[in-house]
C-alpha cells in the first residue's frame, strides 16, 4: 500500500513532457502490478484509440487489435469504469484472437479520467490467469485516475503553451504587417529611400534643431539631366532602372549619417550633417556625387553616363525646411541653366 500511494505522488507530480510521464507512469503501475505487459491508449475520437506507450507483451499488439475490441480497452472507454478479467478465454467480453496469441490471459482496464471525461485507458496484461486480486483492480482504478487528471493538466499546460507560441507568432506576424504599411508610408516603392514626405518632416526637426547655429549642415538637391530623353528614348523600365541605379550610386558615396531621399520624378536630396568646414565639405560632397553618377554603367542592359545637376545651400541657423528646400531647388536650375548655355 505504501508503494501504491508513492506511486499515485509521484505520477501525479511528474514534471516531464507528456511523453515521458506516460512513460513514468506505465513503468510504475507495471512495477507495482507484476504486470507482464502493460499500455496507455488515448482517446483520438473518431479515429479510435491510439498507442500512447507499451511495455512487455502488449507491446506486440497492433492498434487494430485494441479498437478490435480484443482486449478490454474499448469495453472500458465505452463504459467509462474499470473492468477485469481473470481469465480471458472464457470471457465473452473480449473478441478475437490476440489473447490466445499473445498470451493475455488475465486483463485489468481503467479509464484516464479528467473531470467527466475519460481521455484513454490504462491497461495491464498477466501471461497467467488469476494474476491479478482486488487490491490490484482498485490500485490500477486508482492509478487511472491519478493519470487522467495528471494527463489533463499536462495536455492542458501543453495547449496553452501551443496557445502561446500561436499567439507570439500572430503578434510577429501583426508587427511584420503593421512595419511593412510603416515602410510603404514612409519609403519611396522605387527605390526604397524615404519619400518627400518623411524627408521634409525630417529636415524640419534638423532646422528646429539648429535654430540659431550656422553651418551644422548643408543640402544638396539634385535632378538628373536628359531624363526624359532616357525614356523616351529606351522605354520607361529603363528609366525606373536608372532611378534606382541612381539612388544605389547616393546610398554607396554618402555617409551613413547622411539621409537620402527621392522627392519624386528625377529629383533626390540629401541632408549633409556633422560638417566641420561646411562650405568645403559640401562642395566636395556635391562634386563627388556628379562624378559617381557620371561613371559609366549599365544599366537595364544599356551603358549610360547618368548625368546631374546638383544646387546646395548651407542652413544658416534661421531659415525653415521650406526655405532650405527652395533655396536648394534654386540652385539646382541655376546650374542646370548655366549648363545648357554653355
Amino acid at each position: 500500500m505504501r508503494g501504491l500511494v508513492a506511486a499515485l505522488a509521484s505520477i501525479a507530480e511528474h514534471p516531464g513532457t507528456t511523453e515521458s510521464f506516460i512513460e513514468y507512469a506505465l513503468d510504475k503501475v507495471v512495477e507495482i502490478t507484476r504486470a507482464t505487459g502493460g499500455v496507455v491508449l488515448l482517446d483520438s475520437g473518431e479515429a479510435g484509440l491510439t498507442v500512447a506507450c507499451a511495455r512487455g507483451q502488449m507491446a506486440r499488439l497492433d492498434i487494430d487489435a485494441f479498437n478490435g475490441g480484443e482486449t478490454l480497452a474499448c469495453a472500458c472507454l465505452k463504459e467509462a469504469t474499470s473492468l477485469r478479467s481473470d481469465a480471458t478465454g472464457a470471457d465473452s467480453r473480449i473478441q478475437g484472437d490476440a489473447r490466445r496469441r499473445h498470451q493475455l490471459h488475465a486483463l485489468i482496464a481503467a479509464p484516464l479520467r479528467y473531470g467527466d471525461t475519460a481521455q484513454g485507458v490504462l491497461e495491464i496484461c498477466s501471461s497467467v490467469t488469476h494474476a491479478f486480486d482486488d487490491i490490484d483492480a482498485q490500485a490500477i482504478a486508482l492509478i487511472g485516475n491519478a493519470m487522467g487528471a495528471a494527463l489533463g493538466r499536462q495536455l492542458a499546460l501543453e495547449e496553452n503553451a501551443r496557445l502561446l507560441r500561436r499567439l507570439h507568432d500572430a503578434l510577429l506576424d501583426t508587427q511584420a504587417t503593421a512595419q511593412m504599411y510603416q515602410d510603404a508610408a514612409s519609403l519611396d516603392a522605387l527605390t526604397g529611400l524615404p519619400n518627400r514626405a518623411t524627408f521634409e518632416a525630417q529636415l524640419e526637426a534638423v532646422c528646429a534643431a539648429h535654430d540659431g547655429q550656422p553651418h551644422r549642415f548643408g543640402l544638396l538637391f539634385i535632378d538628373l539631366d536628359d531624363f526624359k530623353e532616357i525614356n523616351d528614348t529606351h522605354g520607361h523600365a529603363t528609366g525606373d532602372a536608372v532611378l534606382r541605379a541612381a539612388a544605389g550610386v547616393l546610398r554607396e558615396t554618402l555617409r551613413d549619417t547622411d539621409v537620402v531621399a527621392r522627392l519624386g520624378g528625377d529629383e533626390f536630396v540629401v541632408l549633409l550633417s556633422s560638417l566641420r568646414d561646411a562650405d568645403r565639405d559640401v562642395r566636395s560632397v556635391a562634386a563627388a556625387v556628379e562624378d559617381e553618377l557620371a561613371r559609366p554603367r549599365v544599366v537595364n542592359g544599356v551603358r549610360l553616363r547618368i548625368k546631374c545637376s546638383v544646387g546646395w545651400v548651407i542652413h544658416d541657423g534661421e531659415a525653415h525646411a521650406s526655405q532650405v528646400l527652395h533655396t536648394a531647388d534654386e540652385r539646382m536650375y541655376e546650374q542646370k541653366r548655366a549648363r545648357r548655355q554653355r
